[in-house]
């Protein structure tokens, strides 16, 4: 006990002369007599007329009639914030003190084992308890009832009772529970076995939470009632930070939140499990704390003895449970509790604007444009302290005397995003921009408008229009048109304007054979999709999402499935999805309504090939001058692709006969070379 717990001596005291007390009455039953531990009867007489506000073995004997009393305090102490969370009796608590005394000096082990008769029963029994705090006979009956099953004490394990049977139910032996001990000496622990899936959840500094849940949180579990409360099944993705949501909101009231992983319960027998729960109770009742639940759904396993224990444990007054559950998790229903599911809020721009500017730290440059770091990269309350110190540490290495910049946020916020996608997928770091990209200007402007529909998206949702629509808000395009048109190389350009990475789908590797295969690897492409913040790019997506058949037979059907499972995905997927295919006719008709784009490419006419011949050589290569891009342009109908293998390979020309520059011939031979894969003609 720490200084500051001076206030529970008087209380040992009280509890210590009675028991002294009633040992003298009883005393000459026994023959062992631990009389050093005990004051002289005379003593113990004046004592009892004249307490002194401290137990006799915390002083000297010279000391005791000097020793101060405790001050008076008018700030209710752990003791009675304990009677008045469990609703104890006067006998209740007195019989906790009973039981807390070993806890202070192990010498009570030796005053118990001769109060029982027997050395090796070193603990009070329920008997002595009634026979220590009883007035009359009469009262004795009654309180036997303190001690059944559904009682504070024993129903929340206040008292840990003694595992060896005992033939008389009331000579079972107690102690207070370690956990009781620890309340009042004004720690906040977990013990065994408790701690293998349970802890503290204490946050951080940054304390932002959706308001919708907290007004939700505030009506149910934040009102001051003393009737049962409902339990919250908090539904929401895994990665959408509603365990720091929901410790935010209780901390914004002075409640600590008790975490319980119920996949960490040991895997042992039901009597286990259902200690391990009721700890748990008895936990935040002590420190009228919030208790969230992990895992929720493994109860709904057909258990029904765990069903009713759990049931008895959650069905008490002041409880404040969330159960956390994600989107595809079977429900579960706990007997005679009410239960109110809440889905976890998604976060708007404006919520991200909100707490990525109270987390930026005071050295970020002046004007930083915050909006589209916002809208392009997925990021919780849970994250973003180590975005901000990663963001930190890029500044550092870039400038140290310097300031947080847009660049060091955006590597952070890009970094922290990515997710790993496996085979399924490969990562693209764009490097081209629209200056790179030679297309006419039709076909510019559908491409810029892509851009500006991710852009202004979540701004036209917030405006009214996500009440108005409800679900199909998923920005996606289908590029279709002839290899090598430039499909892939725009896809690359939109990322690159969006600041993000672009991930190309290996339809290779999400093809299964097996029914049900491709359908799981493609909802894991999505769900990690949506976590990173990168362009989702599907390539001869017509190889996966053909048309529909008639269904012949359990492989029709399942291809079936699989287009009607992308097309729901892609009515939901928050960031952008674009769909390219060499012949648009293979495409599944449903899908055209489906995609906000549909943009076409076709092979460049003569000025946009002139155009292409000009830009594709790098400012350090040198170019002979007799090099004709006019000519070039008009004398074979060339696809960008194709301009640009025949470039490159060129150069490689060129630079093997160490002449320092392309000239004519080399672009001659690179071009019959091209064409010659394809077995189309040289004019």
């Amino acid at each position: 006990m720490t200084s500051e717990s001076h206030w529970i001596y008087p209380h040992l005291e009280r509890i210590d002369l009675r028991l002294q007390h009633y040992y003298y009455q009883k005393c000459d039953r026994y023959d062992s007599l631990p009389e050093s531990f005990l004051l002289a009867e005379d003593k113990l007489e004046q004592r009892l007329t004249k307490p002194q506000g401290i137990p006799h073995w915390l002083t000297k004997p010279d000391d005791i009639i000097s020793h101060p009393a405790a001050k008076e305090n008018t700030a209710p102490d752990a003791l009675s914030l304990l009677v008045e969370r469990f609703e104890l009796t006067e006998f209740e608590r007195d019989t906790l003190l009973l039981g807390l005394l070993p806890h202070f000096d192990s010498r009570y082990h030796a005053l118990f084992a001769a109060l029982n008769g027997n050395s090796k029963k070193q603990w009070p029994s329920f008997a002595l308890a009634i026979e220590l705090f009883s007035q009359c006979q009469s009262d004795r009956q009654l309180l036997q009832n303190s001690f059944l099953p559904q009682t504070p004490l024993i129903n929340n394990q206040l008292l840990r009772l003694n595992n060896q049977e005992e033939p008389i139910w009331l000579q079972t032996q107690f102690l207070t529970h370690n956990s009781v001990w620890h309340f009042l000496s004004g720690q906040r622990v977990i013990l065994p076995p408790l701690i293998t899936c349970a802890n503290w959840h204490t946050p951080a500094s940054h304390n932002w939470y959706p308001q919708t849940l907290y007004h939700s949180f505030k009506k149910i579990l934040l009102n001051d009632t003393n009737e049962i409360r409902p339990l919250i099944i908090l539904r929401g993705k895994q990665d959408s930070a509603r365990e720091l949501a929901v410790s935010h909101i209780m901390a914004s009231h002075g409640i600590h939140t008790l975490i319980l992983d119920l996949a960490r319960l040991p895997d042992e027998e039901n009597s286990v499990t259902i200690s391990i729960l009721a700890d748990a109770i008895r936990e935040i009742l002590l420190h009228d704390a919030c208790l969230l639940i992990r895992n929720f759904s493994l109860l709904a396993e057909e258990n029904k003895r765990l069903h009713h224990e759990l049931s008895i444990l959650l069905n008490q007054p002041k409880l404040k449970v969330v159960c956390l559950a994600e989107p595809g998790d079977a429900l579960v229903w706990i007997k005679h509790l009410p239960i109110v599911q809440i889905d976890m809020p998604v976060t708007t721009l404006e919520d991200r604007k909100t707490m990525l500017k109270a987390s930026l730290p005071a050295n970020v440059i002046q004007g930083i444009n915050i909006t589209p770091l916002c809208q392009r990269f997925s990021f919780t309350a849970e994250t973003l302290p180590l975005i901000v110190e990663e963001a930190h540490q890029y500044q550092m290495i870039r400038q140290p005397e310097g300031q947080l910049e847009e660049t060091d946020l955006r590597k952070a916020l890009s970094f922290r995003a990515q997710q790993n996608f496996g085979k399924l997928a490969q990562r693209i770091t764009p490097k081209r921009s629209f200056n790179d990209l030679v297309v006419s200007d039709t076909l510019a402007q559908q491409l810029k408008e892509i851009v500006a529909a991710i852009n202004y998206r979540d701004q036209i949702l917030s405006s009214g229009f996500q009440e108005k629509i409800s679900y199909g808000t998923g920005i996606s395009a289908l590029f279709y048109g002839e290899s090598g048109t430039g499909k892939t190389m725009a896809a690359e350009v939109i990322a690159n304007n969006l600041g993000v990475d672009l991930i190309k789908v290996d339809l290779s590797t999400v093809v299964n054979k097996y029914i049900g295969e491709t359908e799981k690897n493609i909802s894991r492409i999505f769900d990690l999709a949506e976590a990173d913040s990168g362009v989702l790019f599907f390539d001869e997506a017509d190889a996966l999402f053909g048309k529909r058949s008639e269904t012949k037979d359990a492989q029709d059907r399942h291809a079936n499935i699989e287009v009607s499972y992308l097309l729901q995905r892609l009515e939901d997927y928050p960031g952008l999805v674009i769909l390219a295919t060499n012949n648009r006719s293979h495409l599944d008709s449903a899908f055209n309504r489906r995609f906000t784009f549909i943009t076409r490419f076709t092979y460049p006419d003569e000025t946009l090939r002139k155009k292409m011949w000009q830009k594709i050589w790098p400012e350090q290569l040198t170019l002979s001058d007799e090099i004709d891009f006019e000519h070039l342009a008009k004398r074979s109908d060339l696809t960008g692709a194709n301009i640009r293998n025949i470039a490159l390979l060129s150069s490689i020309l060129a630079a093997n006969d160490n002449i320092g520059q392309v000239e004519n011939k080399h672009i001659e031979r690179a071009v019959i070379l091209e064409l010659n894969k394809t077995g189309r003609l040289v004019f």
